[in-house]
């Protein structure tokens, strides 16, 4: 038990590698290089095809997966195409044919365009484009060498990266002005990343906003790490965007050390944290990872009702972020502003309806990172009057519900919330049809959907998979105006 919670822990405080990376919604492969495609998938960024420009003509029926190999390397991007790189593992290839330069197959017999498909799995070390270890620091990308003996094809070059689900969206940055007193005459920047999108195409009548905040993994100076590792983009897809009459704008700021660091000080000067444990209980410290190992071989501590709720030490910034965005898009309707977040991002999103309680239309945190004792009771008075709705898997390790979300939503239901729903799933396993448990023993459990960590819950809500009695959260959350 004690390896697992380590386990945890480290993916919790993960480094914060960077995505130095641009993404393409198109791009045609140069004389003998290779496209890489990446798509966002419940486990997070995957390559699952290359596309090759082969810079000679071939035909269709020479072209033979079981012909290539396709090697996964570590190298700067001075090496790209040196052949030099240090080979960590071999991609699977599923399959292999003729396309045209964009990729898509052809039925011609000739041609110089190759598309090879990867078989993935979210078990796969090395299923990620992005390399997570620190000390490879020129390129965070990883390489691929892919050769073919028999038709002559050695290939290490890169031409373009597309993603198709992220290229949509508008990347910025922002910088807000801190004052550190009430004179004024000391303050310090905020600066952070965020990525928006709004549709296409729109008519007279002003659009919902819809603000999301990622996970602690995800913060850092790359706003593409909450569009990928959590799938957030799905935000932006038909599936989701279906439900709002003429769609509805996304704004996803990008944290860059995390949301629980809070506004208070201590003796030195530096900000506190409130991270939160395995057992879900919080206290507010400077060295947030000390603390997490101290407390797996100390007695839980008992939850307290306290007076007051440590606010994050970006909450003004980003409300700063919120009024500018919508003064910028006059299309958007400010009586229809919705704000959810996963694990931490579900502790920012209840600190944003804490601290204004009257703008936010409706929330919904997933797997919220907040204990309840960290909530006074003023402040579930003011929630109470908010639509919300809450998700959480009863599996949880990383964020004990029991400790977070289930007291907080039977406290709002003592008081008559408003409009209060919750949605608890057993576990978190895969619900596409595409990934098993291959790693099992016997072959009865391999046939079982492939099970995710438990806090990861928030799969569930970028698949459209959370529901009440046939309404799904995001139909009601559509529904949800201060108007009301």
């Amino acid at each position: 038990m004690l390896k697992k919670n380590l386990f945890l822990i480290f993916n919790f405080f993960l480094v914060f590698t960077g995505y130095a990376v641009n993404f393409e919604n198109n791009c045609v492969p140069t004389d003998n290089s290779y496209v890489l495609n990446i798509k966002a998938y419940d486990f997070g960024p995957a390559t699952d095809s290359v596309v090759l420009n082969i810079g000679k003509t071939v035909f269709s029926n020479v072209i033979n997966k079981d012909d290539f190999t396709v090697d996964i390397l570590i190298f700067s991007s001075k090496q790209i195409g040196m052949n030099n790189g240090l080979v960590k593992s071999q991609k699977k290839i599923k399959n292999a044919y003729l396309t045209d330069e964009n990729g898509n197959k052809t039925w011609e017999v000739i041609g110089n365009f190759i598309k090879i498909e990867f078989d993935i799995h979210p078990s796969d070390e090395y299923v990620t484009p992005f390399v997570s270890k620190s000390f490879y620091s020129d390129d965070t990308l990883y390489g691929y060498k892919i050769q073919n003996h028999r038709l002559g094809i050695n290939i290490e070059k890169r031409s373009g990266i597309i993603c198709k689900d992220i290229a949509p969206f508008n990347i910025d940055k922002y910088r807000y002005k801190n004052y550190l007193n009430d004179d004024k005459s000391d303050f310090e920047y905020i600066e952070f990343n965020y990525a928006s999108w709004k549709p296409e195409n729109l008519n007279k009548n002003k659009i919902p906003l819809i603000i999301f905040f990622h996970g602690i993994g995800e913060s850092g100076t790359d706003i593409y790490k909450p569009l990928l590792e959590i799938k957030s983009s799905a935000l932006i897809q038909k599936k989701i965007q279906s439900y709002f009459a003429d769609g509805a704008a996304v704004l996803i700021p990008q944290c860059p050390t995390g949301w629980l660091e809070i506004t208070e000080l201590d003796p030195f000067g530096n900000r506190l944290w409130v991270p939160v444990d395995i057992n879900g209980t919080i206290d507010k410290v400077t060295m947030p990872v000390v603390k997490f190992l101290s407390k797996i071989f100390t007695e839980e501590i008992e939850p307290v009702e306290r007076d007051n709720t440590p606010v994050s030490y970006y909450t003004l910034a980003i409300k700063d972020l919120i009024d500018n965005y919508i003064k910028n898009n006059p299309d958007i309707d400010i009586s229809r502003i919705y704000v959810g977040g996963c694990s931490a991002g579900g502790y920012m999103s209840l600190n944003m309806l804490i601290q204004y309680p009257s703008f936010f239309a409706a929330g919904f945190p997933v797997c919220a990172a907040y204990p309840y004792s960290r909530i006074n009771y003023k402040q579930i008075e003011s929630l109470k009057n908010i639509p919300l709705w809450f998700v959480v898997s009863k599996n949880d390790e990383v964020i004990n519900p029991e400790k977070c979300t289930y007291p907080i939503v039977k406290k709002l239901i003592d008081l008559n919330a408003k409009d209060v729903n919750y949605t608890y799933f057993d576990n978190v396993k895969d619900s596409s049809g595409l990934f098993f448990n291959s790693e099992a023993n016997d072959e009865e459990n391999k046939k079982e959907p492939y099970l995710y960590n438990g806090h990861d819950s928030w799969i569930y809500l970028f698949n459209d998979e959370v529901s009440n009695n046939d309404l799904s959260l995001f139909k009601w959350l559509a529904s949800q105006s201060n108007s009301n």
